[in-house]
């Protein structure tokens, strides 16, 4: 809104940067030269048979990425293609699949839990003790309930310790064999 009359102003021979500085404006948007997207022409026919062989192996497996279209392909001829010859060919057609956020939560397995002692999840901290300095803290939560059902205050932090943790809160709470799973974060 304020870059088009600055720049008529540079044209008329007012200084770039006193232009800029009084529209509030940085001077690199005033020498900078718009450019306009090309309008989306319609893909004509595929140029060869490999072009060809992209389309239709990419139509075939429309949930599938370019890499594996590549690899497709590749089988389908008996030879090489390059892929990123396949990204621009399914580029142009509109044949990519829409990529996931990176920055996504990536969660593990989904559990069901119908009833206590099913699923508990381990976790350590440290915390300050004044008497010894800093301990381990560990912790075991049912999923079900959100109840602690076993805690351990450790100077060390091994896996006998956490075995140990397990084993007395499962002889504490009478879980039968094979029917408790524990999930930890590590």
């Amino acid at each position: 809104m304020r870059v088009t009359p600055s720049r008529e102003l540079v044209a008329e021979g007012h200084s770039p940067s006193v232009v800029a500085r009084v529209a509030q404006i940085s001077r690199q948007a005033i020498y900078r030269i718009p450019r306009t997207k090309p309008s989306a022409a319609k893909p004509g026919p595929p140029a060869d048979d490999v072009d060809a062989a992209i389309v239709a192996v990419a139509q075939a497996n429309q949930t599938d990425g370019y890499r594996m279209v590549c690899a497709l392909v590749a089988r389908k001829l008996g030879r090489a293609v390059n892929r990123k010859r396949v990204l621009r060919v399914m580029r142009e057609r509109r044949l990519i699949q829409r990529r996931r956020r990176l920055d996504r939560r990536r969660r593990p397995g989904f559990f069901r839990v119908t009833h206590p002692d099913e699923l508990w999840h381990l976790d350590m901290t440290s915390v300050w003790v004044a008497e010894h300095g800093w301990c381990y803290l560990m912790a075991a939560i049912d999923c079900c309930t959100r109840e602690i059902v076993g805690w351990h205050l450790e100077l060390r932090c091994r896996a006998k310790e956490s075995i140990a943790l397990v084993q007395h809160a499962v002889a504490a709470r009478g879980v039968p064999p094979g029917t408790l799973t524990v999930g930890t974060d590590g």
